[in-house]
């Protein structure tokens, strides 16, 4: 059968690809249970937000009826519940280490139960001062008080637990819908990379089969390199290595109607950087700006550092008007939703043009990939 559009009724093999490893990220992520402990209370992020619910909580009761009855008693009421809520936090810190022991489920009512009971001994407390240094202060005997203030710790408590297991599983689940959606993006890119190799090496196989035994072996070693996690780092001296297998490829299937000039001496060899994050944007400058043209032209890869940024500039001649290749957008869009992911809105794919060149300009924070 003559190459070009699949048969009618066929599926095309990159598209079965593509779609067979986006709809395994969405499976593993609906398999995913997330397990939820207990947060150390140690931390004083943690203890900020105790004592703003807290507060928020004397305020909600003031407001009740026979609640407020003047600013002494809301600052009375203010400090005796921030002392009960960083009394109750302070046994937390001190028992995290035990509610590992137990299931999820039982380190949550471990620290419930716990919180109910340090509230329960510091109303005690509080109801034995006041009745020997403010006698006539609390009106309530002494097992009426310190229930109200079980009961009313023990409500905001619950409340409050389930706030941290709620914004926990929603971060988690956050963070497995942004690793799933990069696998799908890296899958998009793996397949159609692997298709226009095997295309290079099969117009090289009857010409010159050397040509194409050094292609299959560049190719080996380009996917050797990529065959890691989407949001795996690597240095950039090995990313770099990998962009120059691909245009050695390239430069073996176009000949002379490609130059390549490499200016990135400049370049940390040691920044951290994505797989792949050059190569798509090489192959759409071959695919745009060299292969548009009879004669070919030059690719021009300049690279430098920039305080505490990496920043690399593929430049390619403008396609001739008319002329589509298709995917430009795609690949364009899918590199820089790796790089926000990757490192945040910080890194930046730029796209410019004057009137006889394109460039993708690709900025990214330097980090060293030794931290890694």
């Amino acid at each position: 059968m003559p190459r070009g559009n699949p048969a009618p009724g066929r599926l095309d093999a990159k598209k079965v690809l593509v779609r067979t490893l986006i709809l395994k990220s969405k499976k593993d992520l609906e398999d995913q249970t997330v397990v939820v402990y207990p947060p150390t209370f140690c931390n004083w992020r943690l203890l900020l937000a105790v004592m703003v619910i807290t507060e928020v909580s004397v305020v909600l009761v003031g407001l009740g009826p026979g609640g407020f009855t003047g600013w002494l008693w809301f600052a009375a009421a203010s400090i005796y519940a921030q002392w009960m809520a960083l009394f109750c936090a302070a046994g937390l810190c001190v028992i995290s280490g035990w509610t590992g022991r137990f299931s999820s489920d039982g380190a949550w009512v471990f620290s419930w139960l716990m919180v109910l009971f340090l509230s329960m001994v510091f109303s005690f407390a509080a109801w034995l001062g006041a009745g020997i240094s403010a006698p006539g202060m609390v009106q309530d005997d002494v097992g009426t008080f310190v229930l109200k203030n079980v009961f009313a710790v023990g409500l905001v408590a619950v409340v409050f637990f389930r706030y941290l297991v709620v914004r926990e599983r929603w971060k988690a689940e956050l963070l497995a819908q942004s690793e799933a959606r990069v696998q799908a993006l890296q899958a998009r890119i793996q397949p159609h990379f692997l298709f226009n190799s095997l295309n290079t090496i099969a117009s090289l196989v009857h010409d010159d089969p050397e040509n194409a035994e050094a292609a299959t072996l560049d190719l080996a070693d380009i996917f050797r390199g990529s065959m890691r996690r989407a949001d795996q780092l690597i240095s950039l001296e090995e990313e770099l290595q990998l962009a120059r297998q691909y245009l050695d490829m390239e430069k073996r299937r176009l000949g002379g109607r490609l130059e390549i000039e490499w200016r990135v001496d400049e370049l940390p060899s040691g920044a951290a950087v994505l797989p792949l994050m050059l190569q798509p944007l090489l192959e759409n400058a071959v695919g745009h700006g060299i292969q548009a043209h009879p004669e070919g032209g030059r690719l021009s890869v300049y690279g430098r550092s920039e305080a505490d940024q990496v920043v690399i500039t593929i430049g390619n001649p403008l396609a001739p008007e008319g002329f589509s290749a298709g995917g430009h957008g795609i690949a364009i869009d899918n590199i820089r939703e790796r790089l926000v992911y990757a490192f945040g809105p910080r890194a930046q794919l730029l796209t410019n043009q004057d009137n006889e060149q394109f460039y993708a300009v690709m900025v990214v924070p330097y980090v060293e990939y030794s931290d890694y």
